[in-house]
Parts: C-alpha cells; structure tokens; sequence
C-alpha cells in the first residue's frame, strides 16, 4: 500500500524537523518546548496510522507529506520571521490536527464509528423537535424554531467533519437535554394525577384515554431523545479529532 511508505515519509520528515526546533532563537523555550511536544505526537501518530491504515489514499497521504516538507522548511529562524511567529506556531497546531484526524480517511471503521455518532445526533435532534411540537408548551415551541437554524448548520458540517459543527452542536445539545427532561417529569407527574389528567382533558377536550396515551407518548419521546442526545455527546467527544 503506497500510502503507508507516504505516511512513514512524513513522520520522517517531521521527526528530523525537532532539531532544527532546538535550534530556533525567536521562539521563547516555552514556545519550543510546546512545537516539540506537538511534533512528536504527530509523528506517533502518523508511525501509527502507517502500521494500522486499511484504505489506501495516496493523495491525501501526499498532502499531509507536503506540509510536513513546509513545516520543516519553515523552522528556521529567518523564515519565522518573515511569515511570523503566530503563522508557525498555528501550523504547528495544524500539523498535530492533521495526524490526529487520519485514521478517519484511512481506517474505515472509525468512520462507521463516527457516522453512527453523527446519526445518533440527527435522530435526536429530530425527536426534539417532535417533542416540541407535542409538548403543550409555547414557550418551548418558540425555543426549538431559534435553535433550528444553528442545529441544522451543525448538521451540515459535521457531515463534512467541520470543527464549526462540532461547536455548534454542543451549544445547541443543552437545551434539548433540559426539554427532555422538563417532559419526562411532566408527564409521569401528570399520569400520577387525576386532577392533571382532568385539566388537560378541560383544555384539549380530550378524553381520558386519549391524553394518557398522549402523556405516555411524550414520556417515552422524551426518554429515546435523551438517550440519543446523551450517547450523541459521547460519541462526539470521543471522535472529536476527526474534525477539522
């Protein structure tokens, strides 16, 4: 497989970068000692991922080879200096990015793992928005059209694995976190109380049936909502170097 003997270069080509580090006088020992740490992780990682890649895909391979050549030619003090020290330093951060995102483009199974992540996030989402519709409230109602436009954003991008969209959802996941539990609590609250039970069928003129099975729906919307927003941030978390 061509891609791991690419992989291999690049881990080369970053390792033999960490001298001409030692070597940087407009770096801070700090600031040195900070790019080696992040080097050498991606250099593990890259060795690791060359062992470990199943999929072949040599462009992305020479891609990642290419910045290493450009990170390398970059750490000395001269070129520091004429593209700046922030520049070096967030390619650097890059550098690090790309190793740890990889193993998605080059192992299969951990995208599967991520995809179910993501999937685990779209049906939650979803189920909120059911609930917010079911549930007899306005105010929750008007919440879930605001956060509509940033979860569907969210959704976007981490469909394309960008990093924005990974923010995005963890903003958003809150709020359908506390929804779900607000109706859990509401309606076993509700089904516990016939004086409840008789508002709501004064309301709705419903009857009685009708607003237990209604209540009960609203419970156990509300539970499969939460174990998939719950297993949608773990998962997320878990994957979250997938994203760029």
């Amino acid at each position: 497989m061509k891609s791991k003997d690419i992989l291999l270069d690049t881990a080369e080509v970053l390792e033999s970068t960490l001298d001409r580090i030692d070597r940087l006088t407009v770096l801070t020992e700090k600031e040195k000692a900070r790019v080696k740490e992040k080097i050498r992780e991606a250099v593990e990682n890259f060795k690791k991922l060359a062992e470990e890649a199943e999929k072949d895909n040599v462009e992305l391979a020479e891609f990642f080879y290419k910045k290493a050549k450009e990170f390398k030619l970059m750490s000395t003090d001269k070129a520091i200096e004429k593209e700046g020290k922030k520049n070096y330093l967030k390619m650097a951060d890059k550098i690090l990015l790309y190793s740890r995102s990889a193993e998605y483009d080059f192992k299969p199974e951990k995208l599967a793992e991520l995809k179910k992540a993501y999937r685990k996030y779209l049906f939650g989402m979803t189920a909120y928005f059911i609930l917010s519709g079911f549930y007899l409230n306005q105010f929750l109602a008007i919440t879930a059209l605001i956060l509509a436009v940033p979860i569907i954003l969210s959704m976007l991008s981490l469909q394309r694995r960008g990093h924005l969209g990974l923010l995005l959802a963890y903003s958003a996941m809150p709020i359908p976190i506390v929804t779900g539990m607000s109706a859990i609590s509401y309606g076993l609250k509700a089904l516990a109380s016939p004086e409840k039970i008789a508002e709501i069928m004064q309301k709705t003129h419903w009857s009685a049936g009708t607003v237990k099975a209604y209540l009960a729906f609203l419970v156990l919307l509300a539970a499969v909502e939460l174990y998939l927003i719950g297993s949608a941030i773990v998962g997320l978390y878990k994957h979250r170097h997938a994203f760029l």
